[in-house]
This record gives structure tokens, C-alpha cells and sequence, in this order.
């Protein structure tokens, strides 16, 4: 049997923000690995949740868009592995995200501003490239990550 206690107040609490830092990030290739050198960031997960709150309070975060591309010296545009995303569980440990496999049950363990917050770790890693189609042939790559970030209920 489950029972939720959804009262006026508790039904007002929500994620204020969810941001990345850095939130654009530029890696270079590395000649020796054949591939670019793994990124870093930090997820900063905030709640106008008031820190003195006894309950635990969960979120679940989701990938939404994960995709690269690269730009050829010859002008044409050509699909690149997605990035891996690894990023820190409740336990802080690594863990791969993707479309298929959300972050599920996060919880807020951290304060900021006196309100419940969470702070994760991210990993970025990329996929080799071979050099001599890399040097000879490629300008430069680009990609996009989308996460959503949703409260649990």
C-alpha cells in the first residue's frame, strides 16, 4: 500500500534550476589516443525546497538529445559517435546515462541558499577517430547534450 501526503505546500515544490559548469566545453584530439581528450563538468541541481526539511526529496534525470557531427575540409557534414555520459549516482559513482537508461531516484543531499540542491559530477568521453582521417580530412566536430531534470514522485 502506498500513501503520498500531496498538500498545498508540498505540491508547490519544484526545481528552480539545473545547470551545467562549464556549460560549453572544448576538447582537443589527442594524435596518440585517436581521439579527443574526455571532458568534465559539473551538474548543479537546485529547489526552493527548504534545506530544514525532514523528507527525502528525489529527482530523476533523463537524456533527451545526445548527438555530434563533424565538418570536413571538403564543406560536407558527417555523423559522429555520441559522447559517453557518465555521471555521478547517489552513491558517487560513475554511471553511464543514455536515452535508454535514465538516472532514476537522485536525491537532494546538498544545500545551497538554504534550500535542497544536488551536485553531480560528469564525465564525457568520445569515440576514436583514426589520425590520418582525422588530420587529413576533418575541420572540426560539434555536439549537443540535452538532460531534463525532473522532480520524483
Amino acid at each position: 500500500m502506498m500513501q503520498a501526503d500531496v498538500t498545498p505546500i508540498t505540491a508547490g515544490f519544484k526545481i528552480k534550476s539545473a545547470v551545467a559548469s562549464p556549460d560549453k566545453i572544448t576538447v582537443r584530439y589527442d594524435l596518440g589516443d585517436e581521439t579527443f581528450n574526455d571532458a568534465h563538468s559539473t551538474l548543479i541541481v537546485d529547489t526552493n525546497i527548504p534545506a530544514e526539511r525532514s523528507e527525502s526529496f528525489y529527482y530523476d534525470l533523463s537524456l533527451i538529445k545526445n548527438e555530434a557531427s563533424c565538418l570536413l575540409y571538403s564543406g560536407e557534414t558527417v555523423p559522429y559517435d555520441a559522447p559517453t555520459l557518465e555521471i555521478t549516482n547517489n552513491e558517487d559513482v560513475f554511471v553511464n546515462i543514455s536515452t535508454e537508461n535514465p538516472l532514476l531516484w537522485q536525491k537532494f543531499d546538498d544545500v545551497i541558499s538554504e534550500t535542497k540542491a544536488n551536485i553531480k559530477d560528469i564525465n564525457i568521453s568520445f569515440a576514436q577517430i583514426p589520425s590520418t582521417d582525422f588530420i587529413n580530412n576533418y575541420k572540426n566536430c560539434t555536439g549537443e547534450v540535452t538532460l531534463m531534470v525532473g522532480l520524483s514522485i
